[in-house]
């Protein structure tokens, strides 16, 4: 397969569905891409624009591209900011207009381009950016974000006046992610396209439309830029503006800040757009491509383009063995990627992903990165293994989950063990110490006890451990430093599918203290945790955790008085000085008293976002709870 020849079909359809309205993929991925034909010396790069029968709408003046300039990120990690050649764009504007006091900034939305068109003050059209030139009618989607009448601050406009509306149309990040992200029923590959799907489908649906949002950018009336703020009649407009001035020896400063916002901003940024102001834009003019006045900033990449080396597999401890891509290496955010998350042995074979395959990868906070689309498809597909190498027992696959069922097989007894060593801090206990144990220990109270009381002894040798080394000596004080474990803790060392701390500790108040609140947890799970045989199983385990002298705490009941208070708490603390949620809640005290969203008791939603439209919220608001910040909270109960 020639590769070259099927990047650029690749681009010039990425670039055809773009302008349809349509994307297959997103911004980033398509400048990857870019970059990568570039490199690879591709001519079809030079391309610009679409035609398309569709765009029967004219734009009353051009909606133009804008130069662009991408931040990098340095050896060290930090930011270069490509301030040279912002200089020099911004002194080659300067001396053509005089000195320049203030430049103005506004987000840099990764949205859908709209604009909404008024003559005389009365909407006529809504229109797509199309070719720049015509654009598709959608003003039947957007109905319920525009004015039909326009009045403008400080401007009469007559029947003949046109103003046009600028606009990035987007979808709040955290509503989208609840509602049609990865892992929901409709499980949509990125906001922005799914904004696309909803501005592009021959069929309205009334209820996505009215879940867009709209970002003004600019307003045109008659031709000429005008300011933002003669928007102010109207309400649900001018609260969606966004704009920061400032001098242009602030620039790197002004990167900075918005490089913070985008971290909590509630819909997709991918940069800055930098303008001088209104007065100056239509001395400077357009050129073909893009406005004069204007420059695009764009952040550090979060994507980045590579070919598929190998596809390693490791078991999980249900038995599930997961992919491993490994990667050509890649620069990416400061880091070199090696490899990225399959996710499962289903996306693999969907997807046609294989030794050769061309993948965008991204970074996700702290993890492994992902593949975020396949760009070419690998030539020879990845064979599904057929026996586990663990146990060589004969492996299941469903279409989607690679199985090995055996319960006692070595491998997944050992991801168990390891796991849970991670769980309680073990230290110099890592997985290929641990995993020889596997053979003998089905879950790690029974080796905790061994370790304690035959770890010293010459028994170790089997396990892969020389006796009265330096491994064997950590390994011994590891296990003898635990002096103190609680209820829950032993439950979850017990290894039991989907049951983690939070859990534990529910179960562990329903065996001694015979209540517990199990709202939105798994009720089969709870009832097997009733089961006679596996309370007696825990509690031996925990007896055996007290033969050898290790405190196993209690839970105990609180007191509920007429001052308690019944919360249920989202998001994080962080933002409101608080560094983890039991600094927060040691503010408050014994007062407090942890519940689920659906509890009968809950009083508040303690939350880091008001304007937040996660499930919770809206549970709240249909229930009546009250919806406080973290600091709100502190600053009425606060001890």
């Amino acid at each position: 397969m020639n590769n070259l020849f099927e990047l650029e079909n690749k681009y010039l359809q990425g670039q055809i569905m773009y302008y349809k309205g349509t994307p297959i993929m997103s911004d980033s991925e398509f400048d990857a891409l870019e970059a990568h034909l570039k490199s690879l010396g591709s001519k079809v790069v030079n391309q610009v624009g679409y035609k398309n029968k569709d765009y029967d709408f004219t734009h009353p003046t051009p909606m133009l591209s804008l130069s662009k300039l991408q931040t990098e990120s340095n050896e060290d990690g930090s930011v270069n900011y490509i301030t040279e050649d912002f200089l020099k764009w911004f002194k080659k504007k300067e001396n053509i207009v005089g000195i320049i006091t203030e430049l103005e900034s506004v987000p840099k939305y990764d949205g859908n381009a709209v604009n909404a068109i008024y003559v005389g003050g009365k909407l006529t059209n809504i229109v797509t950016r199309g070719d720049k030139t015509n654009g598709k009618n959608v003003t039947d989607r957007l109905t319920q974000q525009f004015p039909n009448t326009l009045n403008l601050s400080g401007v009469q406009l007559s029947d003949t006046d046109v103003v046009e509306i600028r606009c990035e149309v987007v979808i709040d990040v955290r509503f989208f992610n609840d509602k049609y992200g990865q892992g929901t029923e409709t499980n949509s590959s990125n906001p922005r396209n799914y904004v696309a799907g909803v501005l592009g489908s021959d069929t309205k649906d009334e209820t996505k439309c009215n879940e867009l949002i709209v970002m003004p950018l600019h307003l045109v009336l008659n031709g000429n830029h005008i300011k933002l703020n003669n928007l102010n009649n109207h309400q649900s407009l001018i609260e969606n503006v966004y704009i920061k001035n400032f001098p242009y020896g602030d620039y790197e400063s002004i990167i900075d800040w918005y490089i913070e916002v985008r971290k909590k901003f509630h819909v997709q940024l991918d940069g800055v757009v930098i303008s001088l102001p209104v007065e100056y834009r239509s001395f400077l003019g357009e050129n073909e491509h893009d406005p004069e006045w204007a420059i695009a900033i764009k952040f550090i990449p979060e994507e980045a383009t590579t070919t598929v080396a190998d596809i390693e597999w490791f078991i999980g401890k249900t038995g599930e063995f997961t992919p491993v891509i490994q990667l050509d290496p890649v620069q990416l955010a400061g880091t070199t990627v090696r490899r990225a998350s399959g996710y499962n042995f289903g996306y693999i074979i969907k997807n046609n992903i294989g030794v050769g395959a061309i993948v965008s990868v991204a970074k996700s906070g702290d993890i492994i990165p992902e593949i975020q689309s396949v760009i070419i498809t690998a030539e020879k597909p990845f064979d599904i293994p057929t026996e586990c190498p663990h146990c060589n027992s004969e492996l299941t696959f469903d279409g989607i989950h690679l199985m090995c069922n055996n319960i006692k097989c070595k491998g997944r007894i050992a991801k168990q063990l390891s796991s849970n060593a991670k769980f309680i801090s073990l230290k110099g206990i890592g997985p290929r110490t641990i995993e020889p144990f596997a053979t003998d220990f089905e879950d790690l109270v029974d080796l905790i006890v061994w370790a304690r009381t035959q770890g010293t002894s010459s028994d170790i040798e089997k396990y892969g451990i020389t006796n009265n080394s330096r491994s064997h000596e950590l390994f011994v004080t590891a296990f003898n430093n635990i002096k103190t474990l609680t209820y829950g803790e032993v439950i979850v060392l017990l290894s039991y599918n989907n049951v983690g701390l939070k859990l534990a500790d529910l179960i562990s108040k329903m065996y001694i203290t015979g209540d517990a609140d199990f709202s939105g947890h798994d009720r089969s799970i709870v009832e097997m945790f009733k089961d006679d045989d596996v309370r007696t199983r825990v509690q031996s385990k925990i007896d055996s955790l007290v033969s050898v002298g290790i405190d196993v705490e209690v839970p105990v009941e609180k007191e509920i008085t007429s001052d308690t208070l019944f919360v249920c708490m989202t998001g994080s603390p962080k933002p409101f000085g608080f560094a983890t949620k039991k600094v927060f809640t040691d503010l408050i005290g014994d007062r407090l008293n942890e519940v689920s969203i659906t509890s009968k008791d809950c009083q508040y939603l303690i939350t880091d976002d008001l304007n937040s439209k996660s499930s919770k919220m809206k549970n709240a608001e249909k229930k009546g709870i009250n919806i406080v910040t973290y600091g709100d909270f502190v600053n009425q109960f606060g001890n």
